[in-house]
């Protein structure tokens, strides 16, 4: 893994995503953070996990004494598909962890959502092994923004698909890269320091593949697809 001394490889992003400060629609859009060259895009939801500890399906961490909000532990993980049908949660593009929290006034404490900014290991392993189908000869890009560097600077690395797991495991870094994507510019992944879950633009044979993995939790989306805490209109009566 090569660290590099210039962002000029990272520039096409910048160039091809909409900035937000100049977009006058509420809210942050897939096109804010990806470049809008793709035609199919997906979330990878972040895992979320049972806390067994908690009995009482109803309580909300907002309603925790200090001691029912002090160690956490995970045993199975959840679906969160499955979640959203127990909740009664309609489908739509902008469906999300948020969604859940938005329509409860809180999210159950039995619940441990899942990582914001950060890929957790069996999950970026199984997205390695599907993205290493679709990497071509070429190696990857993989960049830090700022908030994630210790050394509070963008940090920009080169190298193979699968030096990420190494590279998430570095002490000055945190969690896995804001961006990545290969040589060829063929799909490119996203993950928000703010947000639970990934995403990702590629071929529509990528997506299919994130989809189908039986690990990975991932839904279709597209470029407009509003993507904030705030973002899912369906299935929050207060926002309509």
């Amino acid at each position: 893994m090569e660290k590099l001394d210039s962002l000029e490889e990272y520039k096409w992003i910048q160039d091809e995503t909409v900035y937000f400060l100049t977009d006058n629609r509420q809210g942050s859009r897939v096109e804010n953070f990806l470049p809008k060259r793709f035609n199919h895009y997906c979330k990878i939801i972040h895992p979320l996990f049972r806390d067994p500890q908690i009995k009482d399906e109803n309580l909300l961490w907002s309603e925790c004494t200090l001691e029912q909000s002090g160690e956490i532990q995970l045993a199975e993980r959840l679906r969160f598909m499955e979640l959203a049908e127990k909740y009664d949660l309609k489908f739509s593009k902008e469906l999300s962890p948020a969604s859940l929290m938005n329509k409860l006034g809180g999210f159950p404490r039995y619940i441990i959502s899942g990582e914001e900014g950060e890929i957790e290991p069996d999950s970026l392993k199984a997205l390695v092994k599907v993205l290493k189908r679709f990497v071509g000869e070429g190696d990857c890009y993989f960049l830090y923004g700022l908030l994630k560097s210790a050394n509070y600077i963008d940090e920009l690395y080169h190298g193979e698909l699968t030096e990420v797991e190494e590279l998430a495991k570095r002490d000055h870094l945190y969690g896995t890269p804001t961006y990545w994507w290969p040589e060829d510019k063929t799909w490119c992944l996203y993950t928000d320091i703010d947000l639970n879950f990934s995403l990702i633009g590629g071929s529509p044979e990528l997506i299919e593949a994130l989809l189908a993995d039986d690990l990975l939790e991932c839904m279709e989306c597209d470029a407009t697809t509003r993507i904030d805490n705030l973002a899912d209109y369906t299935n929050n009566e207060q926002l309509r």
